[in-house]
């Protein structure tokens, strides 16, 4: 059975949840979920997607589900009181916890007694004057992040970790398509267009949404070939690989320094050695734009022919 069918690419994510959706029929039990992916990769879609799935025999129908942004959580008594008390005891439910590195470490170190396996399938949790219990074929807990580093190590033993599958260019064509409503594309333009959305399925989404389709009804125009995307190009400013300014100026730095540590590199650009490092070259890194060397960064053959095949 197709339990993702609004849901393009990641199949083999797909068929490993699939597996204990068709388990959960039988056992109205899901396994702790601990769902990885980079931003923008559909992480929330597929939770929602399994959540949707998890019919409970005693209500009759699907259990509702919770989304609760981490960073909106302050201790353990907030959790308790607002989350726990109202939605979790006595009721079915499934648990979706976004971004659960943002989850403050007492509320992470909280949830081992609450996750812990056991053959019954059942824990107490007692906080102060309340002995809550979880039961799992009530509850459900499904967890998401694009930093699973930073949640404890205990938590995510106690889960099924999932991680999910980088996009190819042609599944995210289908999603510009599927984005797009009524236009048309020739095959090559789609793949043009899924090479600049950055293995990113909600880039593809708002590539769609924002820039083709807004140009398409400017424009009056129904059908997508070469020509109009490169008009949609030229307007954006849209780089090959889908490349930002910041990330250009970086290898236009390179190129003229040869090494380049990140200290000069932050003093040419204005960023922090910090934003450097964490949002500005790993995409460059990751499509061999530029290299780390001995003495800071390097710009790549492959990233010079990149600055020659646009004019920098």
């Amino acid at each position: 059975m197709n339990y993702f069918d609004e849901m393009i690419g990641q199949s083999k994510t797909k068929s490993v949840l699939g597996f204990y959706i068709d388990a959960f029929e039988k056992t109205e039990i899901l396994p702790n979920m601990f769902i990885v992916g980079q931003r923008g990769q559909g992480k929330t879609m597929l939770a929602t997607q399994v959540a949707k799935n998890l019919r409970s025999k005693t209500l009759g129908r699907v259990k509702p589900m919770l989304t609760i942004n981490c960073s909106t959580l302050k201790n353990v008594r907030q959790f308790i009181e607002d989350i726990v008390l109202q939605y979790v005891r006595d009721q079915h439910i499934t648990l979706f916890f976004d971004e659960v590195h943002e989850m403050p470490v007492p509320i992470q170190t909280c949830l081992l007694t609450v996750l812990n396996p056991n053959k019954h399938n059942i824990n107490t949790l007692r906080f102060e004057d309340y002995n809550i219990e979880f039961d799992f074929t009530k509850v459900s807990f499904i967890f998401a992040t694009t930093d699973p580093q930073k949640v404890i190590t205990p938590l995510k033993d106690r889960c099924r970790m999932v991680h999910m599958e980088e996009y190819k260019y042609d599944e995210l064509g289908e999603i510009v398509k599927g984005s797009s409503e009524d236009l048309e594309f020739d095959d090559e333009t789609l793949r043009d267009i899924a090479s600049v959305c950055r293995g990113n399925a909600r880039n593809a989404t708002l590539m769609a949404k924002d820039n083709i389709l807004q140009f398409a009804r400017r424009h009056n125009v129904s059908f997508i070939d070469m020509d109009i995307w490169g008009r949609i190009k030229g307007v954006l400013g849209i780089l090959p690989l889908g490349l930002e300014n910041t990330e250009l100026q970086i290898l236009k730095v390179l190129k003229e320094r040869t090494i380049c540590s990140l200290t000069n590199i932050s003093a040419v650009t204005g960023l922090s050695t910090q934003a450097l490092r964490a949002e500005f070259e790993l995409y460059p890194l990751k499509h061999n734009l530029i290299e780390i060397a001995q003495g800071g960064r390097r710009l790549t053959g492959h990233g010079r022919e990149y600055l020659k095949a646009i004019g920098e």
